[in-house]
């Protein structure tokens, strides 16, 4: 009998993340849905969250590193301060998404949707927004350390960095 997204959530909020994707490659037609659940300051880095609907979700402080979230709907989640270092978020919906002082590098946001999203104070080095709907979007820190590409940045707030003075 295939297992149910409750069990998987259980795994996954238990940082079993090994057990997670075992269930996860046993379960590929359960249709995830973890929205408005909270996995606050948990780790789930290398967590196989491909299509998974968790909108309103709670990621804040969360450890995601090169967790997969491709084609995911994770509009309005809260990833404030965690860390998606090397995570894959192609494709996905994160409208008004709150990624303040979350960790981005090398993160692969190619073809997502930020719209109106805020990723004030997050930290981008190779951080790749090919084509990705940024419009509306909060962000500041340099420009440098992510690549634009065909990004849409109409009505975008980009504010650059003052660096600080040393005395």
């Amino acid at each position: 009998m295939p297992g149910n997204q409750e069990e998987g959530f259980g795994l996954l909020a238990n940082d079993k993340i090994k057990e997670f994707n075992s269930w996860r490659m046993k379960n590929l037609t359960v249709k995830l849905d973890f929205a408005g659940k909270d996995l606050e300051g948990k780790n789930i880095s290398g967590a196989f969250l491909n299509g998974v609907v968790a909108d309103r979700a709670n990621f804040g402080r969360a450890s995601i590193v090169g967790a997969n979230f491709v084609q995911a709907s994770l509009n309005g989640a809260n990833f404030e301060g965690a860390d998606l270092t090397d995570a894959l978020l192609m494709y996905t919906e994160m409208k008004e998404a709150r990624l303040t002082g979350a960790n981005l590098t090398r993160a692969n946001l190619m073809w997502a949707n930020l719209q109106n999203a805020d990723l004030t104070g997050s930290k981008m080095l190779h951080t790749v927004f090919v084509e990705a709907n940024l419009q509306g979007a909060k962000v500041s820190g340099p420009r440098g350390g992510a690549y634009l590409k065909y990004a849409k940045l109409d009505g975008t707030a980009w504010f650059e960095a003052v660096p600080e003075k040393h005395h």
